[in-house]
C-alpha cells in the first residue's frame, strides 16, 4: 500500500464500519412506504458524505469544502463524450439486457410495466441521492487512488467497497446469485466511472449523472427492477467498458500524435 494512499483506505474502511448502525436499523426497525421501495438503510449515504467533508476540511479548510459543493454542477469541465457516455451507458445496458433476456426466454413479467411518468421524479431524487455518495467515491477517492494504482485497480478498490457496502441491504430482497452478479456489476461500473472522470475532464457532474442513471435504469427495468438479471447487466457493462477504454486509448494516441 502506498503511503500517500493509506488515508484513503482509512476512508473506505470507516465507510463500511460507520454504516453498521444503519444496517441494524434497517434489519430491526424497517420503514415501509419510502420512495421507490428504498430501505431505511439508504440513510447510510451520509457516511461517505460526512467523511468527505472531514477530508476536504483537513485538505484546505472551508475553501476545499466550498469547491466540492461547486463541483456538483461543473458540467463545463466535462468533455462532451464523457457526458454522453454517463447519460446513456446504463440505459443502454438495461435495454440490451432486456432484449437478451427476451431472446433467450429468461423469466420476464407477462405484463411489462415501465414507470414512464415517474422518470422525472426518479432523476431528481436519484441525482440528489448520488451527491453524498459521489462526494466520497468520486471527488475524494478517485484521483488519489488513480495516481497510485491506475484506473482499473482504483476502480476495483472503490468498486469492491461500494459493492460490499450494499450487500446487507441487497440480502434483504435478493438471492445470492443476484447479489454476486451485482457485486461484479458494481466493480465494472466503477472502473467505467473512474475512466470517464479522469479522462473526461475530472467533472464530478459526470459521476453524479452516471450514478443517477444506474438507479433510474434499474428502477424502470420491468417491473420496477423485479426481473433484473445482474449477470446480463454485467456482461453488457463489460462490453461497453471495453469499448470506452478502446475509445480513450484512441483519443490519447491521437493527442500524442498531434503533439508530435
Amino acid at each position: 500500500m502506498c503511503k500517500s494512499s493509506k488515508k484513503y483506505f482509512v476512508f473506505l474502511i470507516l465507510t463500511l464500519v460507520l454504516s453498521i448502525p444503519f444496517y441494524v436499523w434497517g434489519a430491526l426497525f424497517p420503514v415501509e412506504g419510502l420512495p421507490f421501495g428504498l430501505p431505511i438503510s439508504f440513510l447510510m449515504i451520509f457516511v461517505p458524505f460526512l467523511l468527505s467533508l472531514i477530508f476536504a476540511w483537513k485538505e484546505n479548510g472551508i475553501k476545499e469544502i466550498s469547491l466540492m459543493f461547486k463541483s456538483i454542477l461543473d458540467i463545463k469541465d466535462a468533455k462532451r463524450w464523457s457526458v454522453i457516455f454517463c447519460i446513456f451507458c446504463m440505459p443502454l445496458v438495461a435495454a440490451l439486457s432486456y432484449l437478451t433476456m427476451k431472446l433467450f426466454t429468461f423469466p420476464l413479467p407477462t405484463e411489462t410495466i415501465i414507470l414512464h411518468k415517474e422518470i422525472p421524479l426518479m432523476v431528481i431524487l436519484y441525482f440528489l441521492g448520488a451527491i453524498p455518495e459521489e462526494f466520497g467515491w468520486t471527488y475524494t477517492l478517485t484521483e488519489p487512488l488513480f495516481k497510485s494504482y491506475g484506473s482499473i485497480k482504483s476502480g476495483i478498490i472503490i468498486g469492491i467497497t461500494w459493492a460490499s457496502w450494499h450487500i446487507v441491504p441487497w440480502g434483504w430482497a435478493h438471492p445470492s446469485w443476484w447479489i454476486f452478479g451485482m457485486c461484479v456489476l458494481n466493480i465494472l461500473m466503477r472502473i467505467a466511472m473512474v475512466d470517464a472522470y479522469i479522462y473526461g475532464g475530472k467533472s464530478l457532474f459526470t459521476g453524479l449523472i452516471f450514478h443517477t442513471m444506474i438507479n433510474v435504469s434499474m428502477g424502470i427495468f420491468p417491473n420496477n427492477g423485479s426481473h433484473m438479471n445482474t449477470w446480463f447487466f454485467s456482461a453488457w457493462m463489460l462490453i461497453l467498458l471495453l469499448s470506452l477504454r478502446y475509445f480513450i486509448r484512441r483519443k490519447i494516441k491521437t493527442l500524442v500524435l498531434g503533439q508530435n
